[in-house]
């Protein structure tokens, strides 16, 4: 949205800046065509009327300048303000992508508790078993068997 702001501003800006060319043209022009008129035959009013149009066109052209300048303003403006939007929307960026790797670290943790939790409980069975078996005076057939249990310890 700011983006758009700044084009328009923008295009303000050059819309401006055509039509004050546009009238810098005219000016230029209504001198030449008073100075053509006044070599050919020199009708004060007339050359009046054509320099007075000119000084017309030079206050449009002054105020048109004016114009311009403040656009520039607002054009400058729109454009920081989206330099800060830009800035302040990384910003946010880094936070989340911080925030995900906090969130996936715990998650490591986590599941690592919880096989480090799922181990220990399967050691503390296989050595209940062993007890069991040991006192219930296994036969030596079934040996091998504690000899496995002891293994998975």
């Amino acid at each position: 949205m700011r983006a758009r702001a700044l084009a328009g501003a923008r295009r303000e800006v050059q819309r401006a800046e055509q039509e004050l060319e546009g009238l810098e043209a005219k000016q230029r022009e209504t001198l030449q065509e008073a100075g053509q008129r006044a070599r050919k035959r020199f009708d004060a009013l007339e050359v009046r009327l054509y320099y007075q149009y000119e000084r017309y066109v030079a206050r449009l052209a002054d105020e048109k300048s004016v114009e311009i300048m403040e656009l520039r303003g607002i054009a400058e403006q729109r454009r920081a303000e989206l330099e800060e939007a830009m800035k302040r929307r990384r910003i946010m960026e880094k936070l989340i992508e911080k925030k995900k790797r906090t969130y996936a670290a715990e998650v490591r943790k986590d599941e690592q508790a919880f096989a480090d939790e799922t181990a220990v409980n399967h050691a503390a069975m296989a050595r209940a078993a062993l007890r069991g078996v040991k006192r219930a005076g296994m036969s030596s057939m079934q040996e091998p068997a504690e000899a496995e249990i002891e293994q998975v310890l």
